[in-house]
């Protein structure tokens, strides 16, 4: 039998526990929930949880069997041992945390996975053997399943290394992965983290030492490799997809840096450019046409891109021939594929995911193109991802693939899925073609090269536009989407039999390394190394970048914003102060107009005159928004825009109930709450350039509550005040040099997808446009005067054609709008105040 007492003393006596708790029988700081009566014995009440809870669960011990691992422990409860599960439960719901060494449960885990657990009082272990088991809520089980120990020892004497992926499949990205894994194996301990598991995992976990895969694994992580996680030195992303990797690495202060693959446009949501370009220790790119489309987000986030990042291609590009008798026997597996000699005939091929991007569509077009052209040509897409059921792409490409007559007898276009024939087609085909409408550097390309095949390829479409390949041998450039260009070259193009015994031309690019980790990770040290500015301090203002606002991330904030401001990056200002520093040394007038004033209350009387637009798409806060405000009933006017005439009597009823009278226009929701507000201003309003208009909306997110969310009390709180005062953001307008006041935004927001927008206006604007904008009006709401909204108007012109809704998250005409407000002010030769509040919490 297991000795009960020595096993509690072995586990707590670490800790120092043993002298308020000797026994785990009786607990002193247990208070029961059920006397029985004022003259029980004390040793009647219960002495601990366990004694509590058991009484109305019989079978607790039977749900301790659940979760308990393998061990003494177990057994004993499995022998019924007197006391063994009372044991069990007591130190289960010790805090140190001792439950996840004997169990597969841990109330850390529990609570950061379900926080309405403790949001609701209760204790972990109990709610999980009450609700938890029977909802089927996850607990360290699922994620110990995701973990599988690598082949390779951990070696204290080597540097260690977490390598991240975004998925352990046979893509490209996870390739380059694996390429990395074998290569840091040599002379690291390699940990292989990945959101999702896949065909991969053996061969990493034959150069790993572990092997872990989660889809959340900044709340999750930790739980399974927290010792080797403390032994990491740094990390090597592979692939924009690995951002959730960040707040775990920024947790634990471990350098990173990010291998990007990924063309910024495909590389959403914005956030993942954002938190890369903002935390990233270093940034290297395979190719420098991906990285010239992430110059714009550099700029915004203050990233150096010359300085802190690089082109490193995962591989050099280099011709070779097949040997003859390779390249028959792979004529010969492919033509067993597909049920007929192909003989003579010209074998073309595409390669990877049938999807939108890789053109897989494409291909077969040019396919049906090139067929009139050479009519004995046959055409092969080797891939996953057909599904004739996937209504986004499937369905569609299922319809062409039939009416090209795919995989008919006969026929000269045929698909067959990706794995073991793809080395087989390399060497059998002829030419591949890279349909792909934006490819970072694919792998495919440096494979069918490297089996003497000629690649056609759209310009501007893909990272061998770097003028380095401009001259390589092999590489055949068409105009981007011209799919008969494409054809005729095809058509043009000899076989591969045709050049046997030809040398191919070397390469005209330079080895990038003897082996590419070497390259990354040099990289990445040599940038930590020339470091020389820390930041230590939280700054002004407690905002969550990477995580969330609850309180156990309240350390983990203050470090995200060391980070950020340690490399320099554009995240979040460290103080108004500063701000006002930023702006008043910029070279350019709108940021020289603009200032930075502290909020503050002022009487109704001493408000100019003014007047209030109101988009109400939403209805269902008006009414508390107009009673709590004093500056409501202080305006001249109120106009108020709906897009239903249910909601403009609905809104008539609301004002009057309020004491209020308001003017309700329907217009529809085109445009947000920006174009209904600007209509205001159009030729034929007759609203003339005097005065001050606030503009206000009912935006609001998902799950916010009476009073609105925590975002939109900011900005209302900031412009009007409260039920008995205005707001000095109000106050500031009395100043006829002033021409746009709003909310002082403590998040650095720059351009962001907005400035692939802007040179369509830019020679319409009189001042000097920033590189970044520092402040603007960020989220539409503030107070301006009405020949800035026309010159607002006149930037566009009263016909433009505004798209209708919805309309995307970010990079629209109207978040341009968003971000030209300030400078359409400097354009009247007016000023912006950005008034700042730092207590009124802005997320």
């Amino acid at each position: 039998m297991l000795d009960l007492d020595s096993y509690w003393r072995m586990a707590v006596g670490p800790f120092g526990l043993l002298d308020q708790r000797p026994d785990f029988r009786r607990d002193p700081f247990y208070h029961h929930h059920d006397p029985q009566g004022p003259d029980a014995p004390a040793e009647a009440f219960p002495q601990n949880m366990y004694q509590d809870l058991v009484r109305g669960r019989p079978a607790l011990p039977q749900s301790l069997l659940q979760i308990l691992t393998p061990g003494d422990l177990r057994d004993a409860v499995v022998a019924h041992q007197p006391d063994a599960a009372e044991l069990a439960f007591e130190l289960l719901i010790l805090p140190q945390g001792l439950d996840r060494e004997i169990s597969d449960f841990s109330a850390a885990h529990y609570i950061a996975r379900y926080p309405d657990v403790a949001e609701a009082g209760f204790v972990a272990l109990q709610h999980y053997i009450d609700h938890g088991m029977a909802e089927g809520r996850d607990t360290l089980r699922k994620l110990r399943k995701n973990f599988t120990a690598g082949a390779l020892p951990w070696d204290p004497e080597k540097k260690s290394i977490l390598i991240a992926v975004h998925e352990l499949s046979t893509t490209g990205a996870p390739i380059v992965g694996l390429q990395l894994v074998q290569e840091a194996a040599v002379d690291h301990n390699v940990m292989v983290v990945a959101l999702r598991g896949g065909a991969l995992l053996d061969r990493m976990r034959q150069n790993a030492c572990c092997v872990f895969h989660s889809e959340n694994p900044s709340e999750e992580i930790g739980f399974v490799l927290t010792e080797m996680l403390d032994r990491v030195d740094f990390a090597l992303l592979n692939s924009a997809e690995t951002v959730p990797f960040v707040p775990l690495l920024v947790d634990r202060q471990i350098p990173f840096l990010v291998y990007i693959h990924e063309y910024s446009q495909y590389c959403l949501p914005a956030y993942k450019t954002i938190h890369l370009s903002g935390f990233a220790d270093a940034l290297v790119y395979s190719s420098e046409s991906v990285r010239d489309t992430w110059r714009g987000i550099h700029l915004d986030m203050g990233f150096d891109t010359d300085r802190d990042s690089t082109i490193v291609p995962q591989a050099t590009l280099a011709p070779a021939q097949v040997a003859q008798s390779d390249y028959l026997a792979a004529r010969a597996a492919v033509s067993d594929l597909l049920g007929f000699d192909l003989g003579a005939r010209k074998l073309v091929y595409c390669a990877g995911y049938a999807h939108w991007r890789k053109g897989t569509d494409l291909f077969v077009m040019t396919a049906q193109m090139a067929h009139r052209l050479d009519p004995d040509a046959v055409f092969l897409v080797i891939g996953d991802g057909l599904n004739h059921e996937d209504v986004h792409s499937g369905v569609w490409m299922e319809k062409h693939l039939h009416e090209a007559g795919a995989n008919q007898p006969g026929g000269f276009v045929f698909t067959i899925p990706g794995g073991p024939h793809y080395k087989n087609v390399c060497m059998a085909a002829d030419i591949m073609m890279l349909a792909s409408r934006l490819d970072p550097l694919p792998n495919v390309v440096l494979d069918a090269v490297a089996n003497d095949c000629d690649v056609v390829l759209f310009d501007k479409g893909s990272g061998f536009d770097d003028v380095q390949y401009h001259d390589m041998p092999r590489l055949h450039r068409v105009g981007f989407g011209l799919l008969d260009d494409a054809a005729r070259c095809i058509a043009d193009l000899g076989r591969k039999a045709d050049r046997t015994g030809a040398a191919p031309r070397p390469s005209a690019l330079p080895d990038p390394a003897d082996r590419l980790f070497d390259t990354l990770s040099q990289y990445l040290l040599s940038k930590r190394a020339g470091r020389t500015h820390y930041f230590v301090g939280g700054g002004h203002y407690d905002l969550a970048l990477l995580s969330s606002t609850h309180p156990r991330h309240a350390a983990l904030r203050v470090k995200e914003r060391q980070k950020a401001w340690t490399l320099g990056r554009k995240i979040v200002w460290k103080s108004d102060a500063e701000a006002a520093r930023v702006l008043a040394a910029s070279d350019y007038p709108v940021h020289k107009a603009s200032k930075v004033r502290s909020y503050g209350l002022a009487p109704v009387a001493d408000a100019p005159d003014f007047s209030i637009h109101l988009h109400a798409f939403y209805t269902d806060e008006l009414d508390y928004d107009l009673q709590r405000f004093a500056a409501y009933r202080a305006a001249r006017r109120i106009v108020v825009t709906t897009d239903t005439p249910e909601k403009a009597n609905l809104i008539h009823a609301i004002g009057k109930g309020a004491g209020l009278k308001l003017e309700v226009l329907q217009r529809p929701n085109q445009g947000r709450d920006i174009l209904p507000f600007m209509k205001l201003f159009y030729a034929e309003s007759g609203i003339g350039d005097d005065g001050i208009w606030g503009h206000l909306h009912q935006k609001k997110s998902i799950g916010s509550s009476v009073g609105g969310d925590v975002w939109r009390e900011f900005m209302m709180r900031i412009l009007l005040g409260d039920d008995q005062q205005i707001s000095t953001a109000l106050t500031a307008m009395a100043d006829p040099a002033t021409g746009l006041a709003a909310p002082f935004d403590p998040f650095i927001v720059g351009w962001y997808g907005a400035r692939r927008l802007l040179s369509s206006v830019q020679d319409r604007i009189g001042t000097e446009v920033p590189p970044h904008p520092l402040l603007f009006t960020v989220g539409n709401m503030f107070w301006t005067r009405p020949q800035v909204v026309r010159k607002m108007i006149r930037y566009f012109g009263e016909a433009f054609p505004y798209p209708n809704e919805p309309i995307a998250n970010d990079g629209t005409v109207f978040h341009l709008i968003e971000r030209l407000w300030p400078i359409a002010a400097t354009d009247c030769g007016l000023g912006s105040v950005f008034i700042s509040k730092p207590d009124q919490q802005r997320r």
